[in-house]
């Protein structure tokens, strides 16, 4: 089973923020998970167990916070930003919710 990638606006708009090798280095790291994306992700805690939330490293710097949609084998890539800030950011927005 291929899963195929879907990106937020939220997550092409990270990548333009990106310089373009970065964002090459980051694209090719999500193409390569296709064939079997949860053998390399990490569940994130906090979120709802009917649809769990995972991020994926790429690289030192980097990770990406992904969903997967199982039924329809499509991993959507919600955001891509530094370390540092993609955790802060997504477990901002949710709170706010």
């Amino acid at each position: 089973m291929i899963y195929q990638l879907e990106y937020t606006e939220r997550a092409r708009k990270d990548l333009r923020k990106l310089d373009k090798e970065t964002a090459r280095r980051v694209l090719r790291a999500l193409h390569s998970i296709k064939g079997d994306p949860y053998q390399y992700l990490k569940k994130l805690k906090g979120t709802r167990p009917e649809h769990p939330v995972y991020t994926y490293r790429i690289g030192l710097y980097y990770r990406a916070i992904l969903s997967i949609h199982d039924a329809v084998l499509i991993i959507q890539v919600l955001e891509i930003e530094d370390r540092k800030q993609s955790y802060r950011d997504f477990y901002n927005a949710r709170s706010k919710k």
